[in-house]
């Protein structure tokens, strides 16, 4: 599972049920941001608007109910 930056969004492959509790954090994995579910051409996703932070590298988690994943790394920036 790759997260990405896509279109001012941070996007990670999302393929659970539509009714389930899904929340990305971003950096910090003790803040969990509730995420909208979408389509990124054929692939379903699970999105947020990143956090305000200037040029660096952090890491992203996807939560699924209890369940969390690692979704790898981004480059945010200003």
């Amino acid at each position: 599972m790759r997260a990405a930056v896509r279109d001012g969004w941070v996007v990670v492959p999302y393929t659970g049920h539509d009714l389930a509790t899904v929340e990305i954090a971003v950096g910090d994995r003790d803040t969990w941001t509730p995420a909208f579910l979408d389509w990124n051409g054929p692939e379903r996703v699970a999105k947020i608007r990143p956090p305000a932070s200037s040029d660096r590298q952090v890491a992203v988690w996807l939560r699924v109910g209890d369940v969390v994943t690692s979704a790898g790394r981004v480059t945010l920036s200003a």
